[in-house]
C-alpha cells in the first residue's frame, strides 16, 4: 500500500522557468542508481556473496532524490540543520557543496566528526536496512547537519531502498547464515510503514485491497 506514496508524479519546475532542469535531474538519478548498485556489489563480496547478490532485489527499487537547503544558523544552542539520525534505507549517496556541515558520530569516542567536503567526491551513508540485512556487519551511520558557516548550504542526497516486496531478515545477506522462514513483517513496505508511521508521516494504514 506504500507504493502510491513513492509512485507519485514528480512536479519539476516548468522547462521555460528552469531550462534543462528535469533532464539534468533524470540523468543524475540514473548515474546514482548505477553507482549505488556498484557499491552494493563490493559490499556483497565482503559478505561472502557473489557481486550480483543484491541485483534481484533492486529491479523496482524505492529511490528518492532530494535537493536540500540549509541556511546559516544564528543560535547553535537552539537551532540545528537536521538532528542526529540514521537513514532507514540501504544506502545514501550524498553530493555536498564546499560549505560543509555534515557531522558523523564516532561511536567509540562519542564525538562528532566533521565530514569535510572533498571536491569531486561523494559521501556514502549506510542505512538501517543494510545494517539489519547484514546483522550489523555493516552499521548504519549516525549523522547530523550543523551549518557552522555564514553561507547557505546545499546538498543532493540520493536514497536507495530495495523493491517493496523484498523481505529483509536479520543477517539474511551474510553468506552461510541459516535460511529463515518467510515473514511478512520483514518486507520492505512493512519496514517503511513502521518508519513513516513512527515519524507521523502516515496517519492511518489504508485498508487492504480486495482481490479481484
Amino acid at each position: 500500500f506504500l507504493g502510491p506514496l513513492f509512485g507519485a508524479v514528480e512536479r519539476p519546475p516548468p522547462e521555460e522557468l528552469v531550462p534543462g532542469f528535469q533532464q539534468a535531474m533524470q540523468e543524475y538519478q540514473e548515474h546514482m542508481y548505477r553507482l549505488a548498485k556498484r557499491l552494493l556489489s563490493f559490499m556483497a563480496r565482503a559478505l561472502g556473496q557473489s557481486e550480483d547478490y543484491f541485483e534481484e532485489f533492486l529491479t523496482g527499487p524505492v529511490a528518492t532524490h532530494r535537493l536540500l537547503h540549509y541556511w546559516p544558523l544564528k543560535d547553535f544552542e537552539k537551532q540545528i540543520g537536521i538532528g542526529e539520525h540514521t537513514d532507514y534505507g540501504l544506502l545514501t549517496i550524498l553530493l555536498q557543496d564546499a560549505v560543509g556541515g555534515l557531522q558523523v558520530l564516532n561511536a567509540v569516542r562519542g564525538e562528532w566528526v566533521h565530514a569535510m567536503p572533498v571536491e569531486g567526491a561523494f559521501m556514502v551513508n549506510l542505512g538501517d536496512m543494510l545494517a539489519r540485512w547484514t546483522n550489523h556487519e555493516f552499521k548504519s551511520t549516525i549523522h547530523r547537519v550543523v551549518n557552522t558557516s555564514t553561507r547557505d548550504r546545499y546538498s543532493v542526497p540520493y536514497f536507495l531502498e530495495p523493491n517493496l516486496d523484498v523481505e529483509i531478515p536479520i543477517g539474511g545477506a551474510v553468506a552461510g547464515s541459516p535460511s529463515k522462514q518467510s515473514d511478512p513483517s520483514n518486507r520492505v513496505d512493512e519496514i517503511l510503514y513502521g518508519f513513516y508511521s513512527g515519524a507521523g508521516m502516515v496517519k492511518q494504514r489504508p485498508p487492504a485491497p480486495v482481490p479481484s
